[in-house]
C-alpha cells in the first residue's frame, strides 16, 4: 500500500484532462466523462505515474475505466520507480 492521497490524485488527473477537480469522483468514468481514449489513457497513466513515481503493470491497466480503479490499483499494486 502507497498512502496515496486522493486530493492529490485527483489533481493530478485534473493537471492532465483540464477538468476541474470538483468534477472528478471515483466514479469518474476516463472514457465517457474525461473523453479519453485508449491513448490518452496511456498518457494519463505515464502522467500520473511520474508525478507519484510509482509504476504499474500495463497488463492491469487494460481493464480500467474509472479513475477510482486507478487510484486503487496504483496505491496497491504501484511500484516505486528506481532514479
Amino acid at each position: 500500500m502507497n498512502n496515496l492521497n486522493w486530493d492529490e490524485f485527483r489533481q493530478a488527473i485534473s493537471d492532465y484532462v483540464g477538468v476541474d477537480t470538483d468534477e472528478i469522483t471515483r466514479d469518474t468514468d476516463v472514457y465517457d466523462d474525461l473523453y479519453l481514449d485508449s491513448l490518452g489513457l496511456f498518457g494519463l497513466g505515464s502522467h500520473i505515474t511520474d508525478t507519484f513515481k510509482l509504476n504499474i503493470p500495463l497488463s492491469l491497466v487494460a481493464s480500467i475505466s474509472t479513475t477510482g480503479e486507478i487510484f486503487d490499483l496504483l496505491n496497491e499494486k504501484g511500484t516505486p520507480v528506481e532514479e
